[in-house]
């Protein structure tokens, strides 16, 4: 990590944060982030709490971390589907969607001004995959058959298994896309959750920022800080999480600037 990184944060305007291991364990807080994001916003700096999770809506992570005492509304989250409905804004306006996916995500694709098509005989223009909790083999099925007709399909994140209670894990979505490439022998035209760009394009239009006043703050290497470097913001890797000093020795991805909790980035501004 060079000095000058740290310098860089006086420039960041709106930080994304990736939520369990870096603001929370589970259901509690870390120790440490009383207080945090309101001395953010006294410091005008702007946030989302960002997650790939496309099974759950808005609603759901403004409560969780309400409960945990941190102050967030639906404007300050940021799901991997929001990027999706950003990106098909500009590329497919109004196409019909055949979507593997939870109520929740239909439903944030349809508020975003989409049809959704259910039968393998209606007119489909587009495959959406995403963590569908609810997927049956009859759906997996009419989406394997309109992708061999020809349709092209999209997914919401790569992340291949979601970590739930205990330690253990269930399958997520590039679970599915496996699954989906083996029948049909075709990968998704684009991915939009992390570690690809799409999230950053939908923070940029938002906000009107530069690349160069955003930046990205997680625990896990592959995901939150790949984010980062591969798409040109600035990446911090705190230490209360996954990630640790000796994974960053050795491995491929080297964040910008580490942190052993994220109060530290105040000390910066």
């Amino acid at each position: 990590m060079k000095t000058g990184n740290l310098q860089r944060l006086k420039q960041i305007k709106c930080f994304l944060f990736d939520m369990d291991g870096t603001i929370n364990l589970g259901m509690e807080l870390i120790p440490g982030m009383e207080g945090f994001f309101d001395r953010l916003k006294e410091a005008g700096r702007s946030y989302y709490l960002v997650t790939n999770n496309s099974s759950k809506d808005h609603g759901h992570y403004v409560k969780k971390m309400n409960s945990m005492g941190v102050p967030v509304t639906k404007n300050n989250i940021l799901i991997s589907s929001d990027a999706l409905v950003s990106h098909l804004k500009h590329s497919k306006p109004g196409a019909r969607l055949f979507v593997l996916g939870t109520p929740e995500l239909k439903a944030t694709i349809k508020e975003g001004g989409f049809t959704l098509s259910s039968r393998l005989e209606d007119e489909t223009d587009l495959v959406v995959v995403g963590f569908d909790q609810t997927l049956t083999y009859e759906t997996l099925t009419i989406a394997c058959r309109l992708i061999d007709r020809g349709v092209p399909y999209v997914a919401t994140h790569p992340d291949v298994r979601c970590p739930i209670e205990g330690g253990e894990y269930i399958p997520d979505t590039g679970a599915f896309l496996a699954c989906i490439k083996t029948a049909t022998g075709k990968d998704p035209e684009y991915i939009t959750g992390k570690p690809y760009g799409y999230m950053v394009d939908t923070v940029m239009e938002r906000t009107g920022l530069k690349k160069e006043e955003i930046a990205m703050v997680g625990d896990r290497l592959m995901t939150d800080i790949r984010f980062g470097t591969d798409n040109g913001i600035l990446s911090i890797l705190v230490l209360t999480g996954e990630a640790t000093l000796e994974d960053v020795e050795r491995g491929p991805v080297k964040p910008d600037i580490i942190l052993p909790h994220a109060k530290e980035i105040l000390k910066y501004l």
